[in-house]
C-alpha cells in the first residue's frame, strides 16, 4: 500500500528544521561520548614521577637549606598529589631559573596582616630562625584574602618585605610547581 502525502511548503520547512534538529542533537550527544572516552586525558592516568637532583644556588632559604647543596625532588609529585603547609617546593616561572620556597599557605587559606606582619589563618608566621616576616605597605591590600583555588604563597627563609616570594611576586599557581624537595 502506497501513501500519497502531499505536504506544504510550510510543513516540508517545519519537518526540515525538525529533522536538522534530531540530526544535530544525536551528532553533539556522539561527540560528547566520544571526547569523554578518546579525546579528553584520563583523570586516573598517573603522570611519571621522577626522583631528580637539583642544584640549590640560592641563599634566601638560609638555615633550611644550604646553598649549593644539591637536593633531590620529585618531578611532577604535584600533579598527582595536593601541595600542603609547609612543603618545600621547585618553582618554575618564565624567564627565571628555578628556584625553591616553602608553602606557607593553601587554596582557601586566609592571609592578613597585624601591622607590618603576615598572618596565614589568624597566626603569625615566623622563620627558621622564629622572626616574624614583613610585608610592605604597597602590597598587603593585593595579598590580603583568601588564597585563589589551585594557588599557593610561598615564602623564602628571608623576613625582610623585600625578599623574592609571594610577597614580591604574589600566588603561584599548581602548574609552577616543578616539584617537591625529599630529605
Amino acid at each position: 500500500m502506497k501513501l500519497n502525502m502531499k505536504l506544504s511548503e510550510r510543513q516540508k520547512n517545519i519537518l526540515t528544521l525538525f529533522v536538522f534538529l534530531a540530526v544535530s542533537l544525536l551528532i553533539g550527544l556522539a561527540f560528547q561520548f566520544l571526547g569523554q572516552k578518546f579525546w579528553q586525558k584520563n583523570p586516573e592516568e598517573k603522570v611519571e614521577i621522577k626522583k631528580v637532583g637539583y642544584q640549590h644556588k640560592d641563599a634566601t632559604m638560609g638555615k633550611v637549606i644550604e646553598q649549593d647543596k644539591t637536593l633531590k625532588i620529585l618531578e611532577g609529585y604535584y600533579s598527582q598529589n595536593d601541595a600542603k603547609r609547609g612543603d618545600l617546593v621547585v618553582i618554575k616561572l618564565e624567564g627565571r631559573a628555578d628556584f625553591v620556597r616553602k608553602i606557607a599557605a593553601v587554596s582557601g587559606d586566609k592571609i592578613s596582616f597585624e601591622d607590618a606582619y603576615l598572618k596565614v589563618n589568624g597566626e603569625i608566621i615566623k622563620n627558621s630562625s622564629g622572626e616574624s616576616y614583613l610585608v610592605a605597605d604597597t602590597k598587603r591590600e593585593s595579598l590580603k584574602g583568601k588564597v585563589p583555588k589551585d594557588s599557593f604563597f610561598v615564602l623564602s627563609d628571608e623576613t625582610t618585605p623585600a625578599a623574592f616570594d609571594s610577597r614580591e611576586f604574589g600566588f603561584i599557581k599548581k602548574e609552577n610547581l616543578k616539584g617537591k624537595i625529599i630529605p
